[in-house]
């Protein structure tokens, strides 16, 4: 027992070891999420792993990824628990590890038909300080399948989950941010070419629809009393 406790600890650092250094090259979230829940399902054998992510208007926790056919399904119905309830609920509500070894003994589990083979589950909380992002949850065909060494392996996962959600939200508005202005310093470029101040408003107007999506965009300038009005669309 010994030796197969310290086995399973070294697996376990070494698995995390690994999806912590895939986890620092990743800055799209639905390409970490996918990786993080193929990578833990595959080097335990779990019979299944997901990761719930919050969403922030409703506070529903959003499959966010999942392993083989039923996390493909799942995807693809936009399945989501409410905050609070089953296991992967209840671990965000806390914002504790909720280690479940024999669910059929479980109060407040919630089967799911997708995986009928489900026996013992472990959801943990994916957080920074103390705001919950999600939730990663695991599910093994077995009774006891699931200990407190694999409790112990996913929070450290769930942490490495979180820094890297944190480093991919980054990212993005960086890049958003970065394309805005390059946006802004284009329009600038187009507008400083023209030579009337008929065709520099056609240009912004121009820009903005295409930009924006819109059929539809005007601009009007107010002049003083006794000058001209301009309008151009």
């Amino acid at each position: 027992e010994l030796i197969g406790g310290l086995e399973a600890r070294t697996r376990a650092l070494e698995t995390s070891t690994e999806i912590s250094r895939r986890l620092s090259t990743l800055l799209d979230r639905e390409q970490l999420v996918a990786e993080v829940v193929q990578q833990v399902q595959s080097a335990f054998n779990y019979y299944h792993a997901h990761i719930y992510l919050i969403d922030e208007a409703t506070r529903d926790l959003v499959m966010t990824g999942g392993t083989g056919e039923a996390g493909r399904s799942m995807l693809a119905s936009g399945h989501r628990i409410p905050w609070g309830k089953g296991l992967t609920g209840r671990a965000a509500a806390t914002n504790s590890v909720v280690l479940v070894p024999d669910v059929s003994q479980e109060e407040g589990w919630l089967p799911n038909p997708l995986l009928p083979d489900t026996k013992s589950e472990v959801a943990v909380p994916i957080t920074v300080g103390e705001r919950v992002l999600g939730v990663l949850d695991v599910q093994h065909n077995i009774v006891d399948g699931l200990s407190a060494i694999d409790a112990d392996m996913l929070q450290s996962i769930a942490n490495q989950i979180a820094i890297a959600l944190q480093n991919a939200s980054l990212f993005a508005e960086t890049r958003k941010k970065a394309d805005y202005e390059a946006f802004v310093n284009l329009i600038n470029q187009r507008i400083q070419s023209t030579a009337t101040v008929e065709n520099a408003l056609q240009v912004a107007v121009s820009e903005l629809g295409r930009a924006l999506g819109t059929q539809r965009v005007s601009v009007q300038l107010a002049f003083a009393p006794g000058e001209d009005r301009l309008s151009r669309s």
